[in-house]
């Protein structure tokens, strides 16, 4: 019996361990935006070492959204370099006792989301050759693999910024292949927009401005099923479905939608780690219904007063029950639910010809009946369009980024100034 409330109590602290919970960013941006998780993600080694990428991504999310892209261009880069570099960890703790105890390293369209801001970080800084590898990789880990008949890349913002940088550097080649590829997918409207009319190289040609507009939130897990051991992929909740921009008081029309971030995630396939989370919580069932067998067994075979191989075969499967029973009660099969939810539920996107000089753009985003959601109009956009060259703007319906103003803006230490956290 001490050997079992040993076990217990084993169990019971492993449990614990293993269920602290992530940061939860959702809320932490109810309570006070994107500085409130730009503030509490300040020191990244005071989360467990398993979700330190996701907390990467957290932070380098908020710094982007408050104008701080050098040190957010940073923090995305250190994760970019875990989550497709490293190998991660924890693993075997996964298997054995749950599987939030493996390293957090993103699904593939989480991956190709954080490739995506750092090249848009990268283009906006100047760096194009470095941009174009962050797009490429954004949709490398959106393939699978083609010569087995699995999914070719559909995610359009990586593709049209690819054409951006091709163009930028005079290569219309290498520009209208991107196109010609895209033009190839099936034309899904949960994905993208089949009337869009930006998959042209004229209309690619015949701009200067280029505003990628994140609507919504993306979508978010939660366990379900027989212990908990399916991960489910829901639908992030949002009133905006369209948006019309306004440039010095004058429409420029509709931004059109070029990505869906529920559609990435669900179209991926099913994870491997599914048909293990299924077994491990068929193994739990059995295991503590056998383990409890076993000890009853046990138990009466050491107390039923007979001769010393009987209570020595009682004490043994006593033993051998407590071990089962532990060994179930340790596994838990529940998936693990972490993700990125700071990430848009869609993206659309607006191509323009402006005169080079500074402009003021406005927007106005509206519900899927056409009504406007005023709280959400965002004015006094200020841009400028330079004489020879492109500008990209990334923004965002609901809460909104902030542009920096300047290059000086862009580079500032977002904790200049503040004591560090304990």
């Amino acid at each position: 019996m001490q050997m079992f409330k040993t076990g217990l109590l084993l169990a019971l602290v492993v449990a614990c361990t293993g269920c602290q919970s992530v940061y939860d960013a959702d809320e932490a941006m109810r309570q006070g935006g994107w500085q409130k998780v730009m503030t509490d993600t300040q020191v990244v080694e005071k989360f467990p070492e398993r979700d330190q990428t996701l907390i990467l991504n957290y932070r380098a999310h908020a710094k982007m959204a408050l104008g701080y892209h050098d040190s957010a261009r940073a923090d995305y880069l250190r994760a970019w370099n875990i989550m497709n570099i490293g190998k991660g960890g924890g693993v075997a703790d996964a298997m054995i006792f749950k599987e939030r105890m493996k390293f957090w390293m993103g699904d593939p369209y989480e991956r190709a989301y954080n490739s995506w801001y750092l090249g848009m970080l990268y283009y906006n800084a100047g760096k194009r050759e470095d941009a174009i590898a962050c797009f490429r990789n954004a949709l490398f880990v959106d393939t699978g693999d083609l010569e087995a008949g699995q999914y070719a890349a559909d995610w359009l913002p990586a593709f049209m910024m690819r054409i951006r940088c091709f163009l930028d550097r005079g290569d219309k080649q290498r520009a209208q292949e991107m196109l010609d590829e895209v033009n190839r997918l099936p034309r899904e409207i949960a994905n993208f927009d089949p009337n869009c009319p930006w998959l042209t190289l004229d209309a690619h040609l015949d701009s200067n401005v280029v505003m990628m507009i994140e609507l919504g939130k993306g979508p978010y897990f939660t366990a379900e099923g027989h212990h908990g051991s399916t991960r489910a992929t829901n639908q992030g909740e949002y009133a905006e479905s369209s948006c019309e921009v306004f440039v010095n008081g004058q429409s420029l029309g509709q931004a059109y939608k070029i990505g869906d971030t529920f559609f990435q995630a669900i179209t991926r396939g099913g994870r491997v780690m599914d048909d293990i989370l299924k077994g491990k919580a068929i193994a739990k069932t059995a295991t503590i219904a056998v383990g409890a067998s076993a000890m009853h067994v046990g138990r009466v075979l050491a107390t039923s007063g007979g001769n010393s191989a009987t209570r020595t075969a009682g004490v043994v499967t006593l033993a051998v029950g407590a071990g089962l029973l532990i060994a179930g009660l340790l596994s838990d099969p529940e998936a693990d639910t972490r993700g990125n939810v700071l990430l848009p539920g869609e993206t659309h996107m607006l191509l323009a010809k402006l005169p080079p000089g500074t402009h003021q753009a406005e927007l106005r985003f509206f519900d899927a009946n056409g009504g406007e959601i005023r709280r959400m109009r965002q004015t006094g956009i200020e841009f400028t369009v330079p004489e020879q060259g492109d500008t990209t703007l990334l923004l965002r319906s609901d809460p909104n980024y902030v542009l920096p103003r300047s290059a000086a803006e862009a580079a500032k230490d977002p904790y200049a100034g503040t004591p560090q956290p304990k």
